[in-house]
């Protein structure tokens, strides 16, 4: 086996055991190898990201003083990681945030949950077809990479993040502003560029 498809494998097997999920290997190795080459991150980046992310849910999950009453999600993209969702209590935001703030490589931390009760599982849904609906919308735009891009989206809010130029971003932030049942769009891209 080539030096660099062996590299790649022991990358990929590491991944899953780390975040304990066999559905990549699913995934065409073309393919997944197409999207890791898109990725303007390294392979150690993302893999840390995962593990970030990882730790800053299994810290709020295990936490019996909130995880009955809170919908967070969590995504880390290059150390900056968002948190999303909704959660009772000014004091249980807290508690959240200083569970991600306690794990290793987090560089900045985007704190975008509001206070409010857990939102309906119809919404979630909504949303995650809007999320659906937003990569598509990028992958289709022939003047970027859409893979270039990490999509998040909560209560009709797309959250746009990666590591792209500000004309990329613009015009991906331009494309997902088409999509139907988007209210809004928040970008938190780390510029690749000097140009506003």
């Amino acid at each position: 086996m080539p030096k660099l498809v062996h590299s790649f494998f022991v990358i990929l097997i590491s991944t899953i055991i780390v975040s304990g999920c066999a559905a990549p290997i699913i995934i065409a190795g073309g393919a997944l190898a197409g999207a890791t080459a898109a990725d303007r991150r390294d392979t150690s980046a993302i893999i840390d990201d995962k593990n970030i992310a990882l730790k800053i849910e299994e810290k709020i999950y295990t936490d019996d003083s909130i995880r009955r009453h809170i919908h967070v999600n969590v995504t880390s993209y290059n150390g900056s990681v968002l948190l999303t969702g909704e959660i009772p209590t000014m004091e249980m935001r807290n508690v959240v945030v200083k569970h991600a703030q306690h794990v290793a490589k987090v560089k900045r931390i985007y704190n975008e949950t509001i206070v409010a009760p857990p939102s309906a599982f119809k919404s979630r849904r909504q949303d995650t077809w809007t999320t659906t609906k937003a990569k598509s919308a990028l992958l289709s735009e022939k003047n970027i990479n859409g893979l270039h891009f990490k999509v998040v989206t909560e209560s009709q809010t797309v959250y746009l993040m990666g590591r792209v130029s500000h004309t990329e971003g613009n015009i991906a932030a331009n494309a997902v502003r088409q999509v139907k049942g988007v209210k809004q769009i928040i970008k938190l891209f780390e510029y690749q560029d000097n140009n506003k």
